[in-house]
Order: C-alpha cells, then structure tokens, then sequence
C-alpha cells in the first residue's frame, strides 16, 4: 500500500513536470522568439541592426544626400555626401542612434513601415536576407543648404528658410555642426565641445527676440492707427533695461525718425513709447496673435528647449514690464524656426503655414515615389491688407535702414535686420522674404550668437535669398514653357 502511493505521487509528478516541460516549449516556440529578440543584450539583434540597409535620402531635386553602401565584405555603413546638410538631415549611428531626420523618418529609412505579405516574410527569414527601408525625399534644396553653410562659416547661430505658400522647408542650417561620417569616432570630442555642434540651434535655439518685436509692432501700430511718418524726436535715443543699454541696428546721432524710419533702423525707443501707448493687454494679445508664444514643432524632431523662464501659453505683461517686452528683452523667447513662420506668415498676405519637410517615399525595389499625404493648415497673423502695409515696410528697410546688406539688384527683397541681447552677449537678427509674385516667394530667418552686426546677418540673408529667387524664376519659366 505504501509502495502504491509512492508510486501514485512520483507519477503525479512526472506529468507535472511533463506539463511545464509542454508549456515552456509552448512559450518559447510562440512567444518567447520575441522576447528574447526584442532584449538589448541579444547578440542577434544587434547583428540584425547592423544588416539593416537604410532607405536613401534624397533633395528636393533629386540629389542624393544620404546613402547606404554596402562594403565587399558585407558591412553596412550610411554614407553622408554633402557635409551642409548635416544640421538637417541629422546622423544613424548603430552606437549612438540617430538625430535629426534620420530620427524623424527613421521607422521609414529602416522598413518598419514596409507592408510585407507571409511568404515575403518567410523566405527573407530563411534566407537571411537583411531588412531593408524606404527612401524618402525631403523639402530641402542642396544649392540653398551649401550656400548658406559657406556664408554661416565662422559664425554661431541658425538659418531657416521656407518657400511660400506651401511651408516646405527649403533650408536649415545650424552652426557649428558636425561630420556624421566620423560620428563614431568624433562622438566623446563632439559631446563634451563648448560649441555644441549636436545643438540643432535652428529647431531647439530659444533666443531673445529683441528689435525682431518691432515688426508685429508695427501691425498693431497700424491696425491702430498711429502715424508712420510723424518725426519723433529725439527717436534714436537709447533705452535702458536694467544694466543693459539699448540703441538702434546702426549708430545714428540723436535725431528726429519718423515710426516708419525707426523701423527701417531698429531703433528701440520709439516702439518703448509704442509698447507703452497700447498697454500690455494689447501687446501680449499682439505678440499672441502672431504666434510668438507658442513653440513650434516638426513632427519626429527634437522639440525646442525648455527657456531659462518657459514663455506661458498665455502671455501675461504686467505694467512694469511693458518697456522690457515691447524691446524684446522681457520672458519671451523665440526659434528661428519661429521667427521663419513669421516672416512667412506676412509674405503669405497674413497666413503663417505650417512648415514641414517629408515630400515622398518610396519602398524598396519599387520604382514610384508615393507622396506623402496631410493637411496643411495655416494659422492666420494678421489681414491681406496689414500684411501688404508690413511687406513695404520690410522692402523700405531694405532699401533704406539696417538691412540695406540683404539688398540685391533687380530682386525684390524685404526684411528687417535687428539687435537683441541674452546673457552670453549680443544677438543679430535677420528676417525676410524674396517673392516673383503675390504670394509666390521664400522667407528666411537668421540669427547669429554673439554678434553686434546685424549687417551681416543681413547679408546672410540676402546671399540665400538672391539664390532661391533665382530657383524661383527658373522654375516659373519652365512650368510656363
């Protein structure tokens, strides 16, 4: 008897262990595959990662940027051919990851994206084929990136460049930048260098605005009805925010402007009395109205920096601060990328588009390029006829005031060229715009750190616009051929 139910239990136990013997090869015959794949630490995955090959990148154009080359002996490595394009299009690293674009697109660059039916999947799996990804082209134009990245040489700060109506982005340029084909080696150097070169000042920069205020000032300005040409005397007089002292873009004498010239010179006390005259309900609502508050985004891309003290959704100006906000030396703070919206937004007759840069992709092996389907929603700024008024006042500063370096012959430009000053020293600003037709044309924005000569940003600007106005031109006339 004793014997029998020892018997009985080790029988037990045999089918016990037979059961969780069958539920572990269940587990990880169904299961299990994935979790061990999906860990880190597994050797395969990571030999599965450096198969990968990337889909191409591609310009506006057609040029190719990025590439993957496939070595003799089997390696993958990603091919950056034009260093100006790095700030954009970011790097892929199977170390250190990616940034930029490369991050933005990557689920598309490695084919996680790509519809694959079973018997596909099942013969790549026995095959041990590498995965590969689609190629995308991107809103960029190599001639512009390459033009701005050699005038930007030596300075530090940001270039953004948008085509109108549509928002695409047709340059950014963040400088310093970085060498994503030496990333691997370069990565402790670049990490740990004051210059911060994986900054991507352009997209994440939050900068005073200082003088670049004076244009949506002018807006209210004029939708008030405050004179343009009404001599202000002394105009050019400079304004004193705590230690700082503020003059106008150029040095003048102390002498009589009109609102209209004191805009072409970036003279801050002028628009301190301005400030001062609309109260700080009617500032904020102005700064508000043209998108200043709000930080914009591209979708996949690192988002701005967090400022020093964050600008709240809604702008709060107390009375003492409205001589300090109406300067551009208060809370707020901006992105170039922002500030491009904005200079947009006006040469759009006051509708701001909604920047992007993902064109079109096109799966592996396939031959047509599938364009990427969104709504592209603009966000108004101010009325046709305010927007008109602030496109003259931008080509008069052109032609005569501080931004007279973005000037070029026979090629309709506008901009405003400015001041602003952040606890590392002075900011130069530039915003503007070239169009060959109503609502046809490109907007920039330029800043530069530590610099006190909004002249060359200015000229920055120009160089860039002259450029795409020439683009702009050529493809009127091939479209019209």
């Amino acid at each position: 008897m004793q014997f029998t139910r020892e018997i009985t239990r080790l029988l037990a136990a045999f089918i016990v262990s037979l059961f969780i013997v069958a539920g572990a090869a269940a587990y990880w015959a169904v299961v299990g595959p994935d979790t061990i794949l999906g860990r880190d630490d597994n050797p395969r995955r990571v030999v599965a990662e450096a198969r990968i090959r990337r889909g191409a990148i591609y310009d506006r154009n057609g040029e190719v940027l990025v590439e993957t080359v496939v070595e003799n002996d089997g390696a993958v490595r990603r091919n950056y051919l034009y260093p100006a394009t790095a700030s954009a299009l970011g790097y892929y690293s199977l170390r250190y990851g990616v940034g930029g674009a490369e991050a933005a697109y990557d689920s598309i660059l490695r084919g996680d994206t790509v519809t694959r039916d079973f018997g596909e999947t099942l013969v790549n799996s026995l095959l041990h084929r590498p995965q590969e990804g689609s190629d995308i082209r991107v809103s960029l134009d190599l001639e512009l990136q390459t033009v701005i990245a050699e005038a930007m040489k030596g300075q530090t700060g940001a270039v953004v460049m948008l085509d109108v109506p549509s928002g695409q982005i047709l340059a950014l340029a963040s400088v310093p930048t970085f060498d994503p084909n030496t990333l691997d080696a370069d990565w402790e150097t670049l990490r740990s260098a004051e210059s911060q070169p994986f900054f991507n000042r352009a997209l994440q920069g939050s900068y005073q605005p200082g003088g670049t205020l004076q244009t949506p000032l002018m807006a209210a300005a004029l939708l008030y009805n405050r004179p343009l040409n009404v001599p202000l005397q002394p105009a050019t007089r400079p304004v004193q925010i705590d230690d700082l002292e503020l003059g106008c873009a150029v040095r003048l004498p102390e002498i009589a402007l009109s609102l209209r010239e004191s805009y072409a010179f970036a003279c801050p006390f002028p628009f301190a009395v301005l400030g001062e005259a609309l109260g700080p309900a009617t500032l904020a609502a102005t700064l508000e109205t043209f998108g200043l508050t709000r930080q914009p985004t591209l979708p996949g891309f690192t988002a701005p920096a967090t400022a020093p003290t964050p600008t709240p959704e809604a702008l709060v100006i107390g009375r003492d601060d409205v001589i300090a906000a109406a300067v551009g030396q208060h809370d707020l703070t901006v992105s170039p990328l922002q500030m491009a919206m904005l200079a947009a937004g006006i040469v759009n007759d006051g509708n701001a588009p909604l920047p992007y840069m993902l064109l079109e992709t096109r799966a592996p092996g396939a031959s047509v390029w599938e364009p990427v389907q969104a709504i592209r929603p603009t966000s108004p700024i101010a009325t046709m006829n305010t927007a008109r008024q602030l496109q003259d006042l931008m080509r008069y500063a052109v032609a005569n005031g501080a931004a007279q370096n973005a000037g070029r012959p026979n090629i309709d430009i506008g901009g405003h060229a400015s001041l602003a000053y952040a606890g590392e020293g002075p900011l130069s600003w530039f915003i503007g715009f070239t169009t060959i037709s109503a609502r046809r044309g490109v907007a920039i924005a330029v800043v530069l750190e530590n610099s006190a000569d909004p002249g060359l940003a200015a000229d920055i600007g120009g160089t860039a616009l002259a450029v795409a106005h020439g683009q702009l031109q050529a493809a009127s006339a091939n479209s019209g051929a």
